[in-house]
């Protein structure tokens, strides 16, 4: 089973609409990013956008954490739960 290097779409979709953007990399990445996208059968411009989307994605879902953690610890807090007892709770639960 072949692994793949980006979880997203690499292939460009037709009903996307798209604008043009200059954007200055070292050349060294750029080498990889295409080197990645032959061994990928894609373009280094759809694999960039690949890992764009993905980063997005992981961020997404890195603040819905952060805000839940807030959100806990108000919750816990207006209970009387004890900040050093909260912390230990978080400790054990994230990383």
């Amino acid at each position: 089973m072949k692994e793949t290097l980006c979880q997203c779409q690499t292939t460009p979709n037709e009903n996307d609409r798209a604008t043009t953007i200059t954007v200055t990399i070292p050349a060294d990445l750029l080498e990889q990013l295409r080197k990645a996208a032959a061994l990928e059968g894609t373009d280094h411009q759809s694999l960039l956008i690949c890992y764009a989307r993905q980063g997005l994605i992981d961020s997404g879902a890195q603040l819905k954490r952060g805000q839940f953690v807030e959100r806990a610890r108000e919750v816990l807090e207006k209970h009387g739960v004890q900040t050093d007892v909260i912390e230990e709770i978080f400790s054990k639960f994230l990383y």
